[in-house]
């Protein structure tokens, strides 16, 4: 059966998540979401505004060499073995890594993002037969921290995942990682049509996890390119994120991929209508960047100065615009989703 599958390898998930022992009615201390600042990253953002009150928002971090990276995947990913091998920072290897830092108030203002969470898997995570490669969780989230400390649930024993049995849920933060809003059957709403979110998804603190699964690479080993996913959480969207393969964004090649976003159903309107990540070989910085209409036109008004006006009259954004149109192609019309990756010279 696939639950029992999902459930047997997604211990895999870490300690850092709740402890099946715990109340699902009670929050969480905040120290489980992780470490709260994201200095050994390189991480900074920027945004700018345009006269049409269009954020192009620009998020950059850089491969930590010293986060743990298994030499041996098949004894220190194994979560069976016991006890696990331990990495140098003192937790299995299997385990999260969680970082994260709040946004700017302007930024959040502007996309109604409250902070970025850069997360390490050094041996990938649940469906293992898909993701279980190094790889980064960039997540997006749009509440604040003290809000997700509050997202527990009822787990299985021995998992860190949200029961999807019938009736396990008895409390609200419990019943709310299986509350998603859809239209026309089964399509949830602000996501991009065809994403589908698997019951034996939902993780505490995080939330439920949406993708178009006809994405999917075979297998973790022909994971070359980043993919979106989306967080439903109590009927709406608690974050997204691109899942950004490690080696993506190492390495000495150029790096480019970018899809064009819509949304079924759409009611939160400054959703990102694109992204693009980029890996520069030179610098080994990764930058995401989002772009989409703002939150609050009239702080957008406010923040916009005559050099971001010139800077959205340019052709680096024409050329942008032109090439979310020719990579929309007939399955993007298909699934609200257009797509181009590009890699660069040896």
């Amino acid at each position: 059966m696939m639950l029992n599958f999902r459930i047997a390898t997604a211990v895999l998930l870490s300690p850092l998540l709740l402890s099946t022992s715990m109340a699902s009615d009670i929050c969480a201390p905040i120290e489980q979401l992780g470490t709260p600042h994201l200095d050994r990253f390189n991480y900074y953002t920027s945004m700018d505004v345009d006269v049409d009150s269009e954020y192009t928002l620009k998020i950059s971090f850089k491969h930590d060499e010293t986060l743990p990276f298994p030499s041996d995947p098949a004894a220190q990913c194994d979560p069976t073995i016991v006890p696990p091998e331990i990495a140098p920072d003192g937790l299995p290897y299997f385990a999260f890594r969680w970082h994260y830092k709040k946004v700017s108030e302007d930024i959040k203002k502007i996309t109604g993002i409250d902070h970025i969470s850069i997360d390490w898997n050094p041996c990938g995570h649940p469906p293992v037969e898909i993701w279980a490669v190094p790889h980064y969780d960039l997540h997006i989230y749009r509440e604040t921290p003290e809000y997700r400390t509050c997202m527990t649930c009822s787990q299985p024993p021995g998992a860190p995942i949200c029961n999807p049995a019938p009736g396990s849920q008895t409390t609200a933060s419990g019943l709310a990682f299986f509350n998603v809003s859809t239209i026309d059957g089964d399509q949830p709403i602000n996501m991009p049509a065809g994403f589908v979110t698997g019951i034996e998804h939902a993780i505490p603190l995080m939330g439920g996890h949406a993708w178009d699964h006809e994405q999917e690479p075979a297998s973790g080993m022909d994971w070359v390119n980043p993919i979106w996913v989306m967080g439903p959480y109590d009927g709406g969207i608690i974050d997204y994120e691109p899942m950004i393969p490690v080696g993506f964004c190492t390495g000495e090649r150029d790096k480019e991929f970018s899809e064009t976003l819509s949304y079924e159903g759409q009611t939160l309107m400054e959703l990102p209508s694109m992204y693009l990540v980029e890996y520069d070989g030179t610098t080994a910085i990764t930058t995401l960047t989002l772009k989409g209409s703002s939150a609050e036109k009239a702080l957008a008004t406010q923040y916009k100065s005559p050099k971001t006006a010139k800077t959205a009259k340019t052709s680096k954004t024409a050329k942008t615009a032109k090439t979310a149109k020719t990579a929309k192609g007939a399955k993007g019309a298909k699934n609200g989703i257009g797509k181009k990756a590009k890699s660069g010279k040896m």
